[in-house]
């Protein structure tokens, strides 16, 4: 979530709900469902955005929780703050080819209750630019990804190596009709995981559409997404002790009140 409309303070938070039918996680042989509530928070002020989410999953039983029973339950969130070169200096002319440059800043931590007990924290530091789009936006990044997480298995942290990632996320309003946006993140490997194996090159893309329900200015949206992750966290599906479960695609089923 970015915006290149950065002549005032702005401010919005949103409430939302997704669901995924299919998704995989590494180790687990069946396709895992997930019900999703995110609440997000977005502003603009003299220097650039601030953009703040947080998810909490609930999987199906095919993904357990630890010693069993129901499916296991997981937050995810992140802040990231954008500094706008072009909010900063006063220069709405553009650069070169790009509307606005960036230096982008994100923070990220999650838990979940599986035995494998995953804590990851993640600081990314990069650059971005905004490609000249009539409405809405379109960035795409460079990072510098360094990642620590937990890993209950064999019991003990891991710290991994700093990796490169390349992002680009969209959000562009069609006709009165509602929004198409998404996002891609390609994070390169980041050495040895907490079992000793090497890390592949990891890929996540998520695009959808949201419909107005209400008019052009409608509070509420629905909408219909796809979600694809490869080498998900960074495991070689190729090798996985069960095959798959580092990749999957599904759809998304999505609602969002803007408050």
């Amino acid at each position: 979530g970015c915006s290149n409309a950065l002549a005032a303070d702005f401010s919005s938070n949103a409430i939302g709900y997704r669901y995924a039918p299919s998704q995989s996680e590494p180790g687990v042989s069946d396709k895992v469902s997930k019900n999703i509530l995110s609440f997000t928070h977005f502003s603009v002020d003299k220097l650039g955005t601030n953009f703040f989410t947080i998810d909490l999953l609930k999987s199906n039983s095919a993904d357990p929780a630890a010693g069993g029973g129901s499916g296991a339950q997981e937050w995810y969130g992140f802040y990231q703050r954008d500094f706008s070169l072009s909010a900063m200096t006063g220069n709405k002319s553009g650069y070169g080819y790009a509307k606005d440059l960036k230096l982008t800043a994100r923070f990220d931590a999650g838990t979940k209750n599986t035995a494998f007990a995953p804590a990851p924290r993640k600081l990314r530091v990069g650059v971005a630019a905004s490609l000249p789009v009539s409405a809405g936006f379109w960035d795409v990044g460079v990072q510098a990804y360094k990642e620590s997480n937990h890993n209950g298995i064999v019991g003990k942290s891991v710290s991994f190596d700093v990796a490169p990632a390349l992002v680009t996320a969209w959000a562009i309003p069609v006709s009165d009709l509602g929004v198409f946006s998404g996002f891609v993140d390609v994070i390169g490997p980041k050495g040895k995981d907490g079992f000793g194996a090497d890390t592949k090159t990891e890929v996540l893309a998520r695009a959808k559409f949201m419909f107005n329900l209400m008019g052009p200015k409608s509070a509420l949206t629905a909408g219909i997404g796809i979600e694809h992750w490869r080498n998900k966290f960074g495991c070689d599906n190729s090798t996985s002790f069960v095959k798959n479960s580092c990749k999957a695609t599904t759809p998304l089923l999505l609602v969002e009140y803007q408050l």
